[in-house]
Parts: structure tokens; sequence; C-alpha cells
């Protein structure tokens, strides 16, 4: 009984990936997940900091470091000092990183004309039993991703 449902979530995951390949242009294929949506997060956040990236992506400060040391190293950002707080590192996109950033939101504003589409189809009562189904589960994933993390 679980299994088909398993199998059915492997699908959609597989399809979402393969529809994001065929979608996005090839300036995003040389990027991951998580630096894509750090690119988002800095380019909509203004004085983004590690923690604030940090909290925003579910990840460790020091994860989130990671990935501002190589998107500063690729170009995509710049970190940066406020006057007022000479302690604390801010990020902002480059040139390169706010092109990065359109297209994301691009190929994001796409995904969601094309998914309202076929979600469309569904009552607004089968639409919430998805909602919970979806928020249970991820948060479900969350806890087992907190699990794996903490004994690292």
């Amino acid at each position: 009984m679980y299994q088909e449902l398993l199998d059915l979530l492997t699908e959609h995951l597989e399809k979402q990936d393969q529809l994001s390949k065929l979608t996005e242009s090839q300036l995003l294929h040389q990027y991951g997940y998580s630096d894509v949506h750090s690119i988002d997060f800095i380019g909509r956040n203004e004085d983004a900091n590690v923690t604030k990236l940090a909290q925003y992506l579910k990840m460790t400060r020091g994860a989130a470091s990671k990935i501002v040391k190589r998107l500063q190293t690729q170009g995509l950002i710049d970190v940066y000092m406020r006057e007022d707080n000479q302690k604390e590192k801010y990020y902002r996109l480059t040139k390169v990183g706010k092109c990065v950033f359109k297209e994301h939101e691009k190929r994001h504003q796409l995904w969601i004309k094309r998914d309202s589409q076929f979600l469309k189809n569904y009552s607004a009562i089968e639409i919430q039993y998805i909602k919970e189904f979806m928020k249970d589960y991820n948060h479900y994933l969350e806890e087992q991703i907190d699990i794996i993390t903490k004994k690292d």
C-alpha cells in the first residue's frame, strides 16, 4: 500500500527535475538548488547575512557559510559591511548574480503558471487535503533532516 505512494512520490520528483532541465536556461544548470535559492534570498533581501540565509534555507550557519563562499568565488555575490556595523558581513548580488536571480524568477513564474492550471482541476476540499498531506510530509522530512544533521 505505501510502496505505490512512495513510487509515485519518486516519479513526481524525477519528473519535476526533468521539467526543470527542459524549461530552464543553461545558465541555471551549472548551479545547485541551494545556490540558486541562496541567490534568490540575497536578491530579495537587503542586508542579507549568513544567519538570515541559514534560517531561510533551514540549515546550519556553517552550511550556509560554505554556500556563501562558493557564490563569492564564482563571482555571484559581493561581501560588504555597513558603516554602523563593522563586525557583520552582508551580501549582495553582482551583475552575474543578478542575471541568475532574474532567470530563476522567470523560471519560477512559469512553474507557478503551468502548475496552477493543473491544480484548477481539483476542488477546494481536495486542495486542502493535499496541502495538509504536504505540510505533514514536509514536517516529517524536516525532522529526519534534523536527526541526521545532529549526528554529524
